[in-house]
């Protein structure tokens, strides 16, 4: 009963903290970095992955200099290199009936797409005078305009990403930011082959509050 009471009086807090603070934040960043292939979420070798983001946040729950964020984003581009092209093609089979359908690599190229991550907890810590550190995680989708990163994929994929950061600065409504993200790209098994992709992102960002 003392959990169940202890819950309701932690909603209550954060639900009063969120209607206390009306401050919504805007953001933009852009960044890249190099993919990898781990062991347990797979992924491809030799490619890179590179965001721009727009983002809105909101504090919901502030104690000393601790803050705990909603954010979430719209990336309107995204590109990942080197990702395999190919050229679909029937083949009319005249002893049956069946007809081949077939994939041809003609080499590689840069793949775009736009995303969304409408979900997304940031917490904060102020570390001085215009100085805070974060952590992040969010996640979402990625439309690309081919499948990704394989042919047999899918051209729509689930992203996570999970960071931290620096903000610094905070005169004229203006602060900075300077962060790192681990993401991974994946269908989820929705389609015939899922490698997965992974890549570290290192990115510069600004915000206005």
């Amino acid at each position: 009963m003392s959990i169940a009471y202890a819950g309701i009086l932690a909603l209550v807090g954060s639900t009063v903290a969120a209607a206390q603070s009306t401050t919504w934040e805007i953001g933009a960043l852009a960044g890249g970095g190099p993919s990898i292939v781990t062991a347990s979420l797979g992924g491809v070798p030799d490619g890179q992955l590179l965001i721009t983001s727009v983002s809105v946040t909101r504090p919901f729950l502030r104690w000393k200099r601790f803050t705990a964020s909603y954010f979430g984003e719209v990336m309107p581009f995204v590109i990942a290199t080197r990702v395999p092209r190919v050229q679909p093609e029937w083949f009319y089979n005249s002893s049956h009936t069946d007809s081949l359908f077939d994939l041809y690599p003609i080499g590689k190229g840069p793949d775009f797409g736009v995303g969304v991550a409408p979900v997304g907890l940031r917490l904060s810590l102020q570390l001085g005078p215009g100085i805070a550190a974060f952590a992040e995680g969010n996640g979402g989708g990625v439309a690309f305009a081919r499948a990704f990163p394989k042919p047999a994929a899918r051209s729509l994929n689930f992203l996570g990403s999970a960071g931290a950061g620096l903000r610094i600065g905070s005169r004229g409504g203006r602060s900075y930011i300077v962060g790192y993200r681990f993401t991974h790209l994946s269908n989820a098994n929705t389609a015939a082959a899922n490698p997965g992709f992974n890549a570290h992102i290192f990115y510069l960002g600004i915000t206005l509050h």
